[in-house]
């Protein structure tokens, strides 16, 4: 409250006059950026709603991602991008899962779109591919770790060495997504339409 009142150049108290606490000012500021979302219409199938839904969430998150600690709480929601999780929820049912089923892998869904956020977030260049300050690609977890290892002691991480960095830029949140629902949804076989 202390920057925000110097931001604004006011004092704290006179911050509290217009808000009860810290609580209810982040609340209104997540609500004001939950306004700003587009709600675009969404594919009728519901896996390519889905992710359709997830992606929207994904860039909401990635433009703000101040916002994603906040909404990890729990306790603080922007009202108005609700629906998103609804979409979420919707298509996972759709799919074949039920309630608790469709929950988890919503769990599953955030924690990853998260992770990705926060990911994305503290790296230089992350949506353009990760570089140093020269332009020249910063090292990855995987050169660092290795830099003073014998090969022989990690041969998995050492055949990444001088690729992984690379490999990472690539990636992209949709592929992670599709890996998720790939193991999440139930398989149909084309010949009986059994579950196995």
């Amino acid at each position: 409250m202390r920057r925000l009142a110097s931001a604004l150049r006011s004092t704290p108290m006179a911050v509290y006059h217009h808000v009860r606490d810290k609580d209810e000012l982040l609340g209104l500021v997540l609500e004001h950026v939950a306004r700003g979302l587009p709600r675009p219409e969404l594919p009728e199938q519901p896996r390519e709603r889905l992710l359709a839904a997830c992606t929207l969430m994904y860039r909401a998150f990635l433009d703000n991602p101040w916002v994603v600690p906040i909404v990890a709480r729990g306790d603080l929601v922007g009202v108005s991008a609700v629906w998103v999780t609804e979409e979420i929820m919707a298509a996972l049912v759709a799919l074949g899962l039920d309630d608790q089923h469709a929950f988890r892998t919503h769990q599953t869904i955030w924690y990853f779109t998260a992770g990705q956020v926060m990911s994305a977030a503290h790296r230089p260049g992350a949506t353009d591919g990760a570089t140093g300050q020269t332009g020249e690609p910063a090292p990855h977890y995987v050169d660092v770790a290795m830099a003073s290892r014998d090969p022989a002691e990690f041969p998995h991480l050492a055949r990444l060495v001088g690729r992984s960095r690379h490999w990472e830029a690539e990636y992209r949140y949709a592929d992670g997504l599709g890996h998720i629902l790939d193991g999440a949804l139930p398989r149909h076989d084309a010949a009986d339409g059994a579950t196995p």
